[in-house]
C-alpha cells in the first residue's frame, strides 16, 4: 500500500525483556509531494527570559516546568537544584513544590562592609545590589548577612569616586609640559622592566610592541602592549584591590582589573594563569598571573592599562 493523504495506521509490536508490548494506532506521517494539507508548523521554544532568584532563595514550581526549565529561568546548573533540593532520580518537580535555588555569585557581609565598598569590589551598581536584595534606604547590612550579586557588571563604579586616601600622582591630573626646543626629549625605551621606582612600576619584563594611543585601522589603543614569553610573571603595578578577574571582554581574554588609592584602575590582559581573586589586597609588585595568549591576539603579550576617572593616561608619563 502507498501512502497517500490520509495517514495509514499501524500496530507496532516493541520486544522488551523478553516480553512483547502492543502499540495500536500509530500514524505514519505523510511524507509525500502531493499531500492536500500543509505540513504543520512546530514552533521551537524561546529561551526562557531571565528571572531574579528571590532573596529567600524560594520559587514554586509552575505549570509545564521541569528541571532545565526552572535552571534557564533563573540562570544556574540543573545540579546545583538538584543538590540544594536533594532530589533523586527521575529528578521529577510537580506543580506547586517550593524548591530552594542558590544564586551563582553571593557575598557575606564583613565588619567594615557598605553597599558601596561591595559594589567596588564585584563591579556592580548600588542600585542593582540593592534591588537584588531588596534592601530600603539608608541600606543598612548587618556582619554575616549574605548577600546577591547581581550576574552583570558595571565596570565604571569601580572608578566614580576616589579613596579618601588620595596618592598624589600628577601625571594622571596634570598635562606634561612640552619639553624645551634646546634640550632633546629622552628616547623612549622599546624594552621595560619592573623598576620599584615611584608609585607604580611595569607590570612586566619585555619589549613594548604597541604604543598609547592611535593605533591601525584608526583603533585607540588605550593602554601599551608588552610582548613577554608565555608563563612570563605579571606584577601589580601597585598596592590596591583586585576588582574583577574574568574574561567578560571577549576581545582582552582572561583579564584583571586592580583598583588602587585615588580612583585609579590598572588593567591587565590576554593573561594565562591568574593567581588571585576578587577581593584580594595586592601589594606592589606582587605576582597576579602570568603572560599568555588568550582574547584577540596572536602571540604571547600583557595589555597594560592605568585609567583614572574612567579615562586612560599613558603609563609612559606615570612610570619611569
Amino acid at each position: 500500500m502507498t501512502l497517500g493523504t490520509n495517514p495509514i495506521r499501524h500496530t507496532l509490536i516493541l520486544v522488551m525483556a523478553g516480553s512483547a508490548v502492543v502499540l495500536t494506532g500509530c500514524k505514519t506521517p505523510d511524507l509525500s509531494m502531493t499531500r492536500s494539507t500543509l505540513a504543520p508548523v512546530v514552533v521551537a521554544p524561546l529561551r526562557q527570559p531571565l528571572e531574579a532568584i528571590p532573596v529567600d532563595g524560594k520559587v514554586t514550581v509552575r505549570e509545564g516546568d521541569n528541571l532545565y526549565s526552572i535552571a534557564a529561568r533563573y540562570r544556574i546548573p540543573p545540579t546545583s537544584i538538584i543538590r540544594d533540593n536533594e532530589l533523586g532520580p527521575p529528578y521529577m518537580v510537580v506543580v506547586g513544590q517550593v524548591l530552594t535555588l542558590s544564586p551563582r555569585r553571593t557575598h557575606t557581609v564583613g565588619p567594615e562592609d557598605s553597599v558601596h565598598t561591595i559594589s567596588q569590589r564585584y563591579a556592580v551598581s548600588q542600585y542593582q545590589l540593592a534591588e537584588a536584595n531588596e534592601l530600603e534606604t539608608p541600606f543598612e547590612l548587618s556582619v554575616g548577612q549574605k548577600l546577591i550579586l547581581p550576574d552583570s557588571q558595571d565596570f565604571s563604579v569601580l572608578d566614580s569616586q576616589p579613596d579618601a586616601r588620595s596618592i598624589q600622582v600628577a601625571a594622571l591630573t596634570t598635562p606634561s609640559a612640552p619639553a624645551s626646543p634646546s634640550v632633546p626629549a629622552a628616547p623612549r625605551k622599546n624594552f621595560v622592566a619592573p623598576s620599584g621606582v615611584g608609585d607604580f612600576r611595569w607590570p612586566v619584563k619585555g619589549k613594548i610592541i604597541t604604543e598609547f594611543g592611535p593605533a591601525a585601522r584608526g583603533v585607540h589603543n588605550d593602554g601599551v602592549n608588552i610582548a613577554a614569553a608565555e608563563g612570563t610573571s605579571v606584577l601589580s603595578a601597585a598596592r590596591g584591590t583586585v576588582a574583577f578577574v574574568g574574561e567578560g571582554i571577549k576581545s582582552f581574554g582572561t583579564l584583571i582589573l586592580i583598583k588602587h588609592d585615588g580612583g585609579i584602575i590598572t588593567a591587565y590582559a590576554h593573561l594565562g594563569e591568574v593567581l588571585v581573586s576578587e577581593g584580594d589586597v595586592i601589594e606592589a609588585g606582587q605576582q597576579i598571573a602570568t603572560v599568555g595568549s588568550t582574547g584577540k591576539v596572536d602571540s604571547p603579550q600583557l595589555h597594560f592599562e592605568i585609567r583614572q576617572a574612567r579615562q586612560p593616561v599613558d603609563p609612559r608619563t606615570v612610570i619611569a
